[in-house]
Protein backbone atom coordinates (compact mmCIF):
# COMPACT_ATOMS: atom_id res chain seq x y z
CA UNK A 1 0.00 0.00 0.00
CA UNK A 2 1.34 3.48 -0.29
CA UNK A 3 2.25 5.62 2.14
CA UNK A 4 2.45 8.80 0.04
CA UNK A 5 6.15 9.17 0.93
CA UNK A 6 8.01 7.69 -1.77
CA UNK A 7 9.79 9.49 -3.93
CA UNK A 8 8.69 10.09 -7.97
CA UNK A 9 11.46 9.72 -10.40
CA UNK A 10 12.06 13.20 -11.68
CA UNK A 11 11.12 13.33 -15.16
CA UNK A 12 14.15 15.28 -15.95
CA UNK A 13 15.73 12.43 -14.66
CA UNK A 14 14.03 9.83 -16.35
CA UNK A 15 14.59 11.80 -19.89
CA UNK A 16 18.65 12.02 -19.35
CA UNK A 17 18.42 7.49 -18.70
CA UNK A 18 16.41 7.53 -22.37
CA UNK A 19 18.69 9.62 -24.02
CA UNK A 20 22.14 7.87 -22.27
CA UNK A 21 19.75 4.22 -23.27
CA UNK A 22 19.67 5.53 -27.15
CA UNK A 23 23.32 6.99 -27.41
CA UNK A 24 24.51 3.07 -25.16
CA UNK A 25 22.30 1.05 -28.47
CA UNK A 26 23.77 3.14 -31.03
CA UNK A 27 27.09 2.90 -29.78
CA UNK A 28 26.98 -0.38 -30.47
CA UNK A 29 25.32 -0.32 -33.76
CA UNK A 30 27.62 2.30 -34.85
CA UNK A 31 31.15 -0.31 -33.41
CA UNK A 32 29.37 -3.72 -34.73
CA UNK A 33 27.80 -2.63 -38.45
CA UNK A 34 29.41 0.93 -38.78
CA UNK A 35 27.78 4.24 -39.37
CA UNK A 36 25.74 3.41 -42.65
CA UNK A 37 23.59 1.23 -40.46
CA UNK A 38 22.66 3.76 -37.86
CA UNK A 39 18.75 5.37 -38.39
CA UNK A 40 16.65 6.33 -36.15
CA UNK A 41 14.49 3.38 -36.48
CA UNK A 42 17.64 0.99 -35.48
CA UNK A 43 18.67 3.33 -33.07
CA UNK A 44 15.57 3.16 -31.49
CA UNK A 45 14.54 -0.63 -31.73
CA UNK A 46 18.01 -1.57 -29.95
CA UNK A 47 17.31 0.93 -26.97
CA UNK A 48 13.87 -0.39 -26.18
CA UNK A 49 12.06 2.84 -27.23
CA UNK A 50 9.36 4.05 -29.56
CA UNK A 51 10.95 5.77 -32.65
CA UNK A 52 8.41 8.73 -31.61
CA UNK A 53 9.77 9.12 -28.11
CA UNK A 54 13.06 9.37 -29.73
CA UNK A 55 12.39 12.18 -31.78
CA UNK A 56 12.06 13.95 -28.65
CA UNK A 57 15.67 14.08 -28.10
CA UNK A 58 17.20 13.63 -31.33
CA UNK A 59 15.45 14.73 -34.55
CA UNK A 60 18.42 12.92 -36.71
CA UNK A 61 21.18 10.54 -37.16
CA UNK A 62 23.20 13.87 -37.36
CA UNK A 63 22.07 14.21 -33.50
CA UNK A 64 22.59 10.85 -32.48
CA UNK A 65 26.24 11.05 -34.33
CA UNK A 66 26.75 14.20 -32.49
CA UNK A 67 25.74 13.12 -28.57
CA UNK A 68 28.61 9.82 -29.72
CA UNK A 69 30.97 12.27 -30.43
CA UNK A 70 30.09 14.23 -27.17
CA UNK A 71 30.47 11.18 -24.98
CA UNK A 72 33.68 10.61 -26.91
CA UNK A 73 35.02 14.13 -26.28
CA UNK A 74 34.41 13.98 -22.46
CA UNK A 75 36.16 10.61 -21.94
CA UNK A 76 38.79 12.21 -23.84
CA UNK A 77 39.04 15.62 -21.44
CA UNK A 78 38.63 12.71 -18.26
CA UNK A 79 41.61 10.56 -19.54
CA UNK A 80 43.75 13.84 -20.22
CA UNK A 81 43.06 15.30 -16.93
CA UNK A 82 44.13 12.01 -15.18
CA UNK A 83 47.18 11.89 -17.33
CA UNK A 84 48.78 15.39 -17.33
CA UNK A 85 48.09 15.49 -13.28
CA UNK A 86 51.56 15.54 -11.86
CA UNK A 87 53.69 15.67 -14.75
CA UNK A 88 56.30 18.60 -15.14
CA UNK A 89 57.06 20.40 -17.97
CA UNK A 90 59.72 22.69 -18.64
CA UNK A 91 58.23 24.69 -22.11
CA UNK A 92 54.72 24.87 -23.38
CA UNK A 93 55.63 22.57 -26.15
CA UNK A 94 56.02 19.46 -23.48
CA UNK A 95 52.48 20.11 -22.61
CA UNK A 96 51.14 19.63 -26.04
CA UNK A 97 53.12 16.92 -26.99
CA UNK A 98 51.77 15.22 -23.87
CA UNK A 99 48.42 15.81 -24.79
CA UNK A 100 48.80 14.68 -28.61
CA UNK A 101 50.25 11.45 -27.40
CA UNK A 102 46.95 11.10 -24.79
CA UNK A 103 45.20 11.74 -27.95
CA UNK A 104 46.90 9.57 -29.82
CA UNK A 105 46.63 6.53 -27.59
CA UNK A 106 42.71 7.20 -26.88
CA UNK A 107 41.76 7.31 -30.59
CA UNK A 108 43.27 3.79 -31.13
CA UNK A 109 42.23 2.64 -27.75
CA UNK A 110 38.41 3.97 -28.60
CA UNK A 111 36.73 1.98 -30.79
CA UNK A 112 33.38 4.04 -30.74
CA UNK A 113 35.30 6.99 -31.82
CA UNK A 114 37.05 4.77 -34.69
CA UNK A 115 33.77 3.87 -35.76
CA UNK A 116 32.98 7.49 -35.63
CA UNK A 117 35.69 8.79 -38.04
CA UNK A 118 33.43 7.40 -41.49
CA UNK A 119 30.64 9.89 -40.44
CA UNK A 120 32.30 12.84 -40.96
CA UNK A 121 33.03 14.55 -44.77
CA UNK A 122 37.02 13.60 -45.31
CA UNK A 123 38.64 16.67 -43.90
CA UNK A 124 36.16 17.92 -41.65
CA UNK A 125 37.44 17.81 -37.75
CA UNK A 126 36.93 15.12 -35.63
CA UNK A 127 33.66 16.97 -34.24
CA UNK A 128 34.29 17.38 -30.14
CA UNK A 129 32.66 20.86 -30.66
CA UNK A 130 32.14 22.78 -27.47
CA UNK A 131 34.01 20.01 -25.42
CA UNK A 132 36.77 21.18 -26.98
CA UNK A 133 36.83 24.28 -24.85
CA UNK A 134 37.16 21.88 -21.93
CA UNK A 135 40.40 20.04 -23.50
CA UNK A 136 42.30 23.81 -24.25
CA UNK A 137 41.31 24.20 -20.81
CA UNK A 138 42.89 21.10 -19.23
CA UNK A 139 46.33 22.05 -21.19
CA UNK A 140 46.30 25.77 -20.34
CA UNK A 141 45.69 25.26 -16.55
CA UNK A 142 48.02 22.56 -16.70
CA UNK A 143 50.69 25.14 -18.14
CA UNK A 144 49.28 28.27 -15.77
CA UNK A 145 49.80 25.93 -12.85
CA UNK A 146 53.15 25.80 -13.23
CA UNK A 147 54.06 29.51 -13.99
CA UNK A 148 54.85 28.49 -17.89
CA UNK A 149 52.32 30.47 -19.44
CA UNK A 150 49.48 33.23 -18.58
CA UNK A 151 45.71 31.49 -18.97
CA UNK A 152 44.95 35.26 -19.89
CA UNK A 153 47.63 35.91 -22.37
CA UNK A 154 45.28 35.91 -25.10
CA UNK A 155 48.55 35.28 -28.23
CA UNK A 156 48.90 31.97 -26.03
CA UNK A 157 45.11 31.09 -26.06
CA UNK A 158 45.18 31.44 -29.42
CA UNK A 159 48.10 28.90 -29.83
CA UNK A 160 46.73 26.65 -27.96
CA UNK A 161 43.43 27.08 -30.47
CA UNK A 162 45.24 26.31 -33.42
CA UNK A 163 47.31 23.50 -31.87
CA UNK A 164 43.99 21.81 -31.05
CA UNK A 165 42.72 22.15 -34.09
CA UNK A 166 45.40 21.17 -36.44
CA UNK A 167 45.98 18.20 -34.10
CA UNK A 168 41.97 17.05 -34.17
CA UNK A 169 42.08 17.16 -38.05
CA UNK A 170 45.30 15.18 -39.04
CA UNK A 171 44.69 12.72 -36.23
CA UNK A 172 41.63 12.12 -38.00
CA UNK A 173 43.75 12.19 -40.91
CA UNK A 174 46.06 9.74 -39.82
CA UNK A 175 43.69 7.06 -38.95
CA UNK A 176 41.53 7.21 -41.94
CA UNK A 177 44.48 6.72 -43.95
CA UNK A 178 45.82 3.66 -41.37
CA UNK A 179 43.85 2.00 -38.69
CA UNK A 180 46.53 2.21 -35.93
CA UNK A 181 47.55 5.64 -37.68
CA UNK A 182 49.10 6.60 -40.43
CA UNK A 183 52.51 6.77 -38.98
CA UNK A 184 53.25 9.37 -41.94
CA UNK A 185 50.79 12.06 -40.85
CA UNK A 186 51.71 11.66 -37.25
CA UNK A 187 55.02 12.59 -37.36
CA UNK A 188 54.65 15.25 -39.73
CA UNK A 189 51.98 15.94 -36.41
CA UNK A 190 54.39 15.54 -34.22
CA UNK A 191 56.85 17.75 -35.94
CA UNK A 192 54.66 20.82 -36.24
CA UNK A 193 54.14 20.33 -32.17
CA UNK A 194 58.00 21.10 -31.84
CA UNK A 195 57.49 24.27 -33.21
CA UNK A 196 56.48 27.22 -30.90
CA UNK A 197 53.79 29.20 -32.74
CA UNK A 198 54.47 32.95 -32.34
CA UNK A 199 52.43 35.66 -32.75
CA UNK A 200 52.08 37.40 -35.90
CA UNK A 201 53.42 40.84 -35.63
CA UNK A 202 51.07 43.80 -36.11
CA UNK A 203 51.28 45.32 -39.47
Amino acid sequence: MSTGTERRTPKQQRSRAKVEAVLDAAGRLVVERGCDHLTTTTAAEAAGVAVGSLYQYFDSVDAIIDGLMGRCAERFADRLEAELVGIRFTRKRDAANAALDCFVRFYGDEPLLRALRDARPLGSVIGFGATGDRIMRVVIESLAGQGLADAGDEDFLLEVEVQWAVAEALVLLAFRRDPDGDPAVLAHLRRLFDLDVLPVAPA
